[in-house]
């Protein structure tokens, strides 16, 4: 017989204990911030000094607002990447991300289809890795977490890849009861 019964209380997803990322992360994020920075103002400076027109259309005072700019974008992925967190539960993995803007994403492990870790020159050097799960029928990840350890992706992908054996050991015990 088919019921639909009111839910009184909800659970709370605040009273999720999330894990901070790795020690590196912050590291990771400065260092491809600082990639992206660093040509974009030897570029500035070169043409600037190669091109007499743009040396007096871009003024002095412009060009020490980029440098104000990099250390403002530091200094905001410094407190963002402190403030993101991942905790694996029983049934689902929580990640949390956002200084402004805050996201919790809550993701079922029954329904991962699959899993990636992703390890470029950067996260290889600082022994990080992405870890990247996806569920049926998306083209994308579901839930993207860069900043863990190598070994905290392998045991989560483990632990993942391991949880339908998992359920299903636990589904006979109830079954032989």
């Amino acid at each position: 017989m088919f019921s639909n019964q009111q839910i009184e209380t909800l659970p709370k997803h605040q009273t999720i204990q999330f894990q901070p990322l790795a020690e590196n992360a912050i590291w990771q994020v400065q260092i491809n911030w600082l990639l992206f920075y660093i040509p974009l103002m030897v570029t500035i400076i070169v043409v600037r000094h190669l091109n007499q027109g743009l040396t007096e259309a871009v003024a002095a005072p412009w060009l020490a607002i980029l440098p104000v700019l990099v250390v403002i974008s530091l200094s905001y992925n410094y407190f963002s990447v402190r403030a993101k967190g991942v905790a694996v539960r029983e049934h689902d993995i929580a990640f949390k991300r956002g200084l402004i803007w805050q996201q919790v994403t809550l993701l079922p492990i029954s329904r991962v289809q699959h899993t990636e870790i992703h390890r470029g020159p950067i996260e290889r050097k600082l022994g990080l890795a992405t870890l990247r799960l996806y569920s049926a029928g998306g083209m994308s990840a579901d839930l993207h977490i860069s900043g863990l350890t190598d070994e905290q992706c392998n045991d989560v992908r483990q632990f993942v890849q391991g949880y339908g054996d998992i359920t299903s050991a636990q589904d006979n015990e109830f079954a032989d009861e």
